[in-house]
């Protein structure tokens, strides 16, 4: 059956990119949404604290992990337990990876791992797939309002014009003009030039063509709403009052729901690995997410007479 074939490391690159939806992928031409996405996932790289061995790069390690969703801890002769990206060779009756090919150019042969014993397999969520698709999403959202941003900069410029009865009397118009608007003190015209009326404005009401003010809010929204999925902190932009104590907290488990889903599949991966290699792997959560008694416990003030608020 197709799903005991082996696929190698290019194929499996190339089925996680290819199957995100359109909406996903339609923007990744416009460069804004590659500075995103290194923005957006240096961004989950803060919410997971990893200890993994001296020789491996944890740039490596996350960058595998965190993009296409998983990364294999395997042994090989030459450089001991290695994590690489692997493919699968065959499928357990739960449907769940058993045995994986790793290939690298830097080892003699390929090896076979069989995941529980010489090999594990550490992921993210469980379709094995990583957080590209969310990232794509809020990146592509993020350049579309850059975009719309430097639009609306560009049209709300003040632009000047003056009516002239021929070329040579426009030419010295804007002759003036480009002379005035360098910061020379004193232009001097011929009295016919401009017939005693100054410049007037292109578009006279270009700060109601302002708009840079909302997309500025709409982009901080956009990002607080990604920092919310992900699984960082944040207070809503939308809301202009002082936040209830009840209103923080439903933050609080809104903002924990993926996160938890990710961090039990990775500390469950770690603690397998660890009891298969002998390693002293280890995650955790940068963020405090405290249960609702010890969060009133936080925000208690302690007045100096000894009575809180």
């Amino acid at each position: 059956m197709y799903h005991n074939l082996p696929i190698t490391m290019n194929e499996q690159t190339w089925f996680s990119y290819f199957n995100m939806k359109p909406n996903q992928v339609k923007g990744q031409v416009n460069s804004s949404v590659e500075y995103y996405k290194r923005i957006l996932y240096n961004k989950i790289y803060s919410v997971f604290e990893f200890t993994i061995p001296k020789d491996w790069h944890i740039n490596w390690f996350r960058f595998w992990l965190f993009q296409f969703g998983s990364i294999s801890v395997v042994y090989t002769k030459k450089y001991g337990w290695i994590c690489a990206p692997w493919s699968v060779v065959k499928l357990d009756y739960q449907y769940q990876p058993k045995i994986i090919m790793v290939t690298n150019s830097y080892i003699d042969k390929t090896v076979i791992g069989d995941v529980g014993n010489n090999a594990a397999i550490i992921h993210l969520f469980d379709d094995y797939y990583g957080y590209e698709p969310v990232v794509c999403r809020y990146a592509e959202l993020l350049a579309n309002v850059e975009k719309s941003l430097n639009v609306n900069l560009f049209n709300t410029n003040v632009s000047f014009f003056a009516e002239a009865e021929n070329k040579k009397k426009a030419e010295e118009i804007y002759e003036a003009y480009s002379e005035a608007s360098t910061g020379k003190p004193f232009v001097v015209v011929g009295t016919k030039v401009l017939k005693g009326e100054p410049l007037k404005p292109l578009l006279p009401n270009s700060k109601q063509n302002f708009l840079s003010t909302e997309l500025l809010e709409v982009r901080r929204g956009i990002m607080n709403a990604f920092l919310t999925e992900v699984g960082i902190r944040n207070v809503s932009v939308q809301k202009k009052e002082r936040l209830t104590q009840g209103e923080y907290e439903e933050n609080n488990d809104e903002t924990q729901a993926l996160t938890s889903v990710v961090f039990d599949n990775l500390k469950k991966d770690i603690e397998t690995t660890n009891r298969v290699s002998g390693l002293n792997l280890s995650v955790k959560l940068r963020y405090d997410y405290t249960s609702s008694e010890q969060t009133d416990e936080k925000n208690k003030e302690v007045k100096k007479d000894g009575k809180s608020s």
